[in-house]
């Protein structure tokens, strides 16, 4: 489709991007921030969506209405950084399995820093 409909290059729109075979909102918000400096939203990838769970920024299930919370939350400007913010801590701090709440700047803001088992004194 790229070749085919859009010259060889790479759609430079939401609309176009996800028209895409295998292009949905996550992937097409991180070409739009990275390769054209647009931001539409927040990409929700797995720790994302974990985090913002966690966090009690959503209580979605569905990606896109989380994607809509997030950016209620958040001003337009960090859109783009916020998604990598909620990946890098997913994975260096709140991990799936194994969360440091203890060595978490977040804690004092997480409710879930409390209800892991783990961590019940």
């Amino acid at each position: 489709m790229i070749a085919e409909e859009h010259g060889g290059e790479v759609p430079a729109s939401m609309e176009e991007l996800t028209r895409l075979k295998g292009i949905a909102r996550k992937t097409a918000n991180i070409v739009l921030g990275n390769a054209f400096g647009i931001v539409e939203g927040i990409a929700v990838d797995t720790h994302v969506w974990r985090l913002a769970h966690r966090l009690g920024l959503s209580g979605e299930k569905n990606r896109d209405k989380i994607e809509r919370n997030l950016m209620e939350v958040f001003p337009r400007e960090k859109w783009l950084a916020v998604n990598y913010l909620l990946i890098e801590h997913g994975r260096r701090v709140c991990d799936a399995k194994k969360p440091d709440c203890d060595g978490c700047v977040l804690n004092k803001l997480c409710s879930s820093a409390f209800t892991f088992p783990h961590n019940m004194k």
